[in-house]
């Protein structure tokens, strides 16, 4: 790394994004988060930091709200922060967060899990995604977490793998109702959009006996990790074993691989608790928290 760097604020329509992914992909934390096509996905515009030549990146999403731009992150987009091609310092991640501009009076920004804590007056927040290694087989995951005891209670599910979008985005409208915004589920379409496109994105859904959807779930493949988006179910008298039986298909379908599965799991603690029967392990990451000053 030079000693010394110049960091400039780069606006939207400006940044090169075959730069911008190759930084992503030579970073060491460079997760899905940061992909160009994923800001485009889960936010209006986004402006950047950039050191020199894309050396090191720290993305600002931003969502219009009454004619003005604000930093706003969407619920998918967990880990930002400072994402370099070089170790990063908490000197040199203060220094990009000083550089965010002032215009900005209130925000909540999330670094990632490689971001060492901030040295400045920052006001931080604690978050945390789960992780779980894929390496072993079906059986093997199936016998740490004891999931037979769970799966072989109550009525018979079945799972089909690629669910459509409509049958999707109409679930969770009827499952979240007023609790999901438009625009988290106008994200959700592009990425699901974009990922079967290419390839990368699977849906899995759980059937009752009666052939009723019951459960639902996505996941994205993107280089060393599968990211599970969300899962969700119906109240249901056997929720944790509809969330099990998702578990216990993905492992089926990644066992044996030098995967990391990450789950987003926020709000939901059935799951969170679900994850932690399943040897999922939580990794804690920061948030910036920016108040408007009224004096």
């Amino acid at each position: 790394m030079k000693e010394k760097s110049t960091i400039r604020l780069i606006p939207y329509e400006k940044i090169d994004y075959k730069k911008w992914d190759t930084c992503i992909n030579n970073s060491s934390n460079g997760l899905l988060y940061a992909y160009s096509w994923f800001l485009d996905s889960t936010c209006d515009k986004w402006d950047a930091l950039v050191e020199d030549d894309y050396e090191a990146v720290f993305p600002l999403p931003l969502v219009k709200k009454k004619g003005r731009y604000r930093i706003s992150v969407s619920r998918y987009s967990l880990q930002l922060g400072l994402l370099a091609t070089y170790p990063v310092t908490p000197e040199k991640l203060q220094r990009f967060i000083e550089l965010i501009p002032g215009k900005y009076k209130k925000y909540e920004l999330p670094l990632n899990v490689q971001n060492p804590s901030p040295v400045g007056k920052f006001q931080l927040l604690d978050r945390f995604v789960f992780r779980k290694d894929m390496i072993f087989s079906m059986d093997m995951h199936a016998h740490m977490a004891k999931s037979k005891l769970v799966t072989d209670k109550g009525e018979s599910m079945t799972v089909t793998k690629g669910v459509q979008l409509a049958v999707i985005i109409n679930f969770i409208l009827r499952i979240c109702k007023d609790k999901v915004k438009a625009r988290e589920v106008l994200a959700l379409r592009k990425i699901i959009s974009f990922c079967s496109r290419f390839g990368f994105g699977f849906s899995y859904g759980v059937y009752s006996s009666a052939n009723n959807l019951i459960g639902l779930s996505y996941l994205i493949r993107f280089h060393n990790r599968v990211y599970l988006l969300f899962a969700t179910t119906e109240d249901h008298e056997y929720r944790r074993k509809i969330l099990q039986t998702l578990l216990d298909k993905i492992y089926k379908d990644f066992e044996n691989q030098d995967l990391v599965l990450e789950c987003i799991a926020i709000g939901d603690k059935e799951l969170q608790k679900t994850l932690v029967k399943n040897g999922f392990k939580r990794v804690h990451y920061k948030v910036i928290k920016k108040r408007r000053r009224l004096f």
